[in-house]
């Protein structure tokens, strides 16, 4: 509108010019044409040459309060759900022409619904001259997270001419699960497990290692691969099927979950996870988790705090196996923990056939009001049961 009244004006100041033949009013409007083509030329292509970074900072972090003291692209923290962030955008010009009135909308992905489309503007962009611009938010909700093209717009050195350009700026950002600092979890100690080894060798399924083949070894655990690239017989070393393992059972059916969102029952099954996750590795305790999924299928070795963490910021419940069928084929464990994301009465069943192994249980229900379940697995002396909601779950934690 303004590039159009600006036209009429030199159109009229020129004819105006033409009848009177006074010269200023001939300077007047070649001023006005000349400032047209000017900001028309200048803002073409002006973009092409803007270049941003991102990068994430906590708040409560020094270098987030010293702007220049310590470049944030060197920053490396762990974010979890409900962390706050600072999101900065560095923006740097490659060309020679500085761009003026930069104009941006990003849309993060991580952040609350309310706070996802975030606005940016950079007065003026110089060639060596970088420019930061930052907005804090916060982690939602865990998960691996990318962001879409950021696309700019520019009004040119004189605002007449809109320009626009898109382009990718990398950011990946891994959020992990919510957990609770578990300090203490009584059926454990009640029984002395704490003090045990972490790892034992005996006649168990999983393998912890190899060694070289001694007399008396079984030829059933010589390690084929190992065997041949060595040119020496090596067995494989099991592990104790009686040590202590801290094994935590997940729902990853599809069906295995109630409401959608940060506050389902199996988000809350995920912060469960971690929690005790977080239990083991503070008390060196072999931590395990199970679950049936064709992309999200566990490891069956025991997890390190960070392998806990990584596979709990990116698990979906996205199998076909129900939670039933897959507690009829646990093998007997010492102590087994079961989070029940939505309960039915074909868990309720299959929880109390563990007892008969003589299993240590802890089975939580997960409901979406904290109310018990229609049917619960038959009570037992190796069998504790409890009930927690998405608002209350960290309630139960001191209590355990």
């Amino acid at each position: 509108m303004r590039v159009f009244v600006l036209f009429i004006l030199a159109l009229a100041l020129y004819l105006l010019a033409n009848q009177t033949q006074v010269g200023w009013l001939y300077l007047m409007s070649n001023s006005l044409i000349g400032l047209l083509v000017v900001d028309y030329f200048y803002g073409r292509r002006l973009l092409k040459g803007v270049r941003f970074a991102r990068s994430f900072q906590s708040p409560r972090s020094p270098s987030a309060k010293l702007d220049q003291a310590r470049d944030p692209l060197l920053e490396t923290v762990d974010f979890f759900e409900d962390d706050p962030i600072v999101v900065t955008l560095q923006a740097e010009q490659s060309g020679l022409r500085p761009a003026f009135l930069i104009a941006g909308q990003e849309k993060c992905p991580f952040a609350p619904p309310a706070e996802q489309n975030q606005s940016l503007f950079i007065p003026r962009l110089f060639r060596g001259r970088p420019v930061k611009v930052s907005y804090q938010t916060g982690c939602d909700r865990r998960g691996f997270y990318s962001f879409d093209a950021l696309t700019l717009r520019s009004k040119g050195a004189f605002g007449l001419f809109r320009s626009r350009y898109t382009l990718t700026v990398p950011g990946e950002l891994l959020i992990y699960p919510q957990f609770y600092p578990l300090k203490r979890l009584r059926l454990l100690e009640h029984r002395g497990f704490t003090d045990r080894q972490s790892l034992r060798v005996g006649q168990g399924s999983d393998i912890i290692g190899t060694r070289e083949y001694r007399s008396g070894d079984s030829m059933r655990h010589i390690h084929w691969r190992s065997t041949a690239r060595l040119g020496s017989l090596v067995v494989k070393e099991l592990s104790d099927q009686d040590q202590l393992t801290l094994t935590v059972v997940l729902d990853l059916s599809v069906d295995g979950q109630v409401n959608e969102g940060k506050f389902s029952t199996f988000e809350i099954a995920v912060r469960l996870a971690a929690t005790f996750g977080h239990y083991a590795d503070h008390h060196n305790i072999p931590f395990r988790l199970v679950g049936h999924s064709p992309r999200w299928r566990p490891p069956a070795t025991p997890l390190s705090w960070w392998g806990t963490l990584n596979y709990l910021a990116k698990v979906e419940n996205d199998g076909v196996e129900p939670l039933h069928e897959v507690l009829h084929s646990l093998p007997r464990l010492p102590f087994v923990i079961i989070l029940i994301s939505r309960p039915n009465a074909a868990i309720s069943q299959a929880v109390s056939r563990l007892q008969q192994h003589n299993m240590r249980i802890l089975a939580i229900f997960i409901t979406p009001d904290g109310h018990k379940p229609a049917t619960l697995p038959s009570s037992g002396p190796t069998l504790t049961i409890h009930t927690v909601s998405p608002l209350t779950w960290s309630n139960l934690m001191e209590d355990l």
